[in-house]
C-alpha cells in the first residue's frame, strides 16, 4: 500500500505545481518584495520540470540540468531570505553565503562531480544553507512584535515549506548516486517517493503563504 502510494507520488508529485503557480498567478499584483523572488523561484521549477521531462521523452541525459538548476535555485532562496532580512542581519551575510556556494558548484562540477553525475555535494551544501536561513527566518519572526499571528503571515509559509524540503531531503541529496545505482529498486522508490512528498509540502506551504499575500505588513 505505501509502495504504491510512494510511486504514485513519484509519478504525478510534480504536478502540485499546478496549485502553487496557479495561487502565484491569482495574486500577482500582491506579489510585493520578497514574494517576487518567489514567484521567480516557481517559474524555475516549472522551466526546469519542463526541459527535464522533454530531454527524458527524446532520451538525452538530462543530469546536466541538475547541476544549473542547483545553482539557479540557491541563488533565488538566498536572494528571497536577504529582502526579508533587510537590516536585522549583518548585509554581507547573504553575499558570502552566494560566494562560498557559487565557487563550489562550478569547483564541483570542474573537478569532482561532473555533469554526468548527480551532484549531491552542492545538493547537501544548498540543503545545509537553506536550513540555517530558514531557522534564523523564524528567529527574526520570533523577535519582531509586530507580527502576533505569525500563521496568517506568508513569509511564515514560505519559510516552513523551504525548511520541511530542505531537511527531508538532505540525507537522500547525499546518497543520490548510490540511491540511483542502487539494484534494490524498493529502496530506490521509497526514497525518491518521499522526495515527491516533501516536494508536494513544500509547494502547498508556498502556495498558502502566497495566497496570504494581501497580509504582507
Amino acid at each position: 500500500m505505501i509502495e504504491r502510494f510512494l510511486h504514485w507520488m513519484l509519478l504525478n508529485g510534480s504536478y502540485v505545481m499546478i496549485i502553487s503557480l496557479g495561487v502565484a498567478l491569482v495574486r500577482r499584483r500582491f506579489l510585493q518584495a520578497e514574494l517576487k523572488y518567489i514567484g521567480a523561484f516557481l517559474l524555475l521549477s516549472l522551466v526546469g520540470e519542463i526541459v527535464s521531462l522533454t530531454l527524458s521523452k527524446l532520451h538525452i541525459p538530462n543530469l546536466f540540468l541538475l547541476h544549473i538548476y542547483t545553482l539557479l535555485e540557491f541563488n533565488i532562496i538566498a536572494l528571497f531570505y536577504r529582502r526579508f532580512f533587510s537590516a536585522f542581519y549583518p548585509r554581507w551575510l547573504i553575499v558570502v553565503l552566494l560566494l562560498v556556494f557559487n565557487s563550489f558548484v562550478v569547483l564541483n562540477t570542474l573537478f569532482f562531480q561532473p555533469l554526468t553525475v548527480f551532484n549531491t555535494y552542492p545538493r547537501g551544501l544548498e540543503s545545509l544553507m537553506v536550513i540555517g536561513l530558514a531557522i534564523l527566518c523564524f528567529y527574526k519572526m520570533l523577535t519582531e512584535l509586530d507580527i502576533k499571528h505569525p500563521e496568517t503571515y506568508p513569509i511564515f509559509w514560505i519559510n516552513t515549506g523551504f525548511l520541511l524540503y530542505f531537511a527531508g531531503s538532505l540525507i537522500l541529496f547525499l546518497l543520490a548516486n548510490i540511491t540511483i545505482e542502487q539494484p534494490n529498486q524498493s529502496l530506490s522508490l521509497m526514497s525518491w517517493g518521499l522526495h515527491s512528498c516533501l516536494f508536494v509540502l513544500m509547494h502547498l506551504a508556498i502556495s498558502l503563504g502566497l495566497w496570504l499575500s494581501p497580509n504582507l505588513r
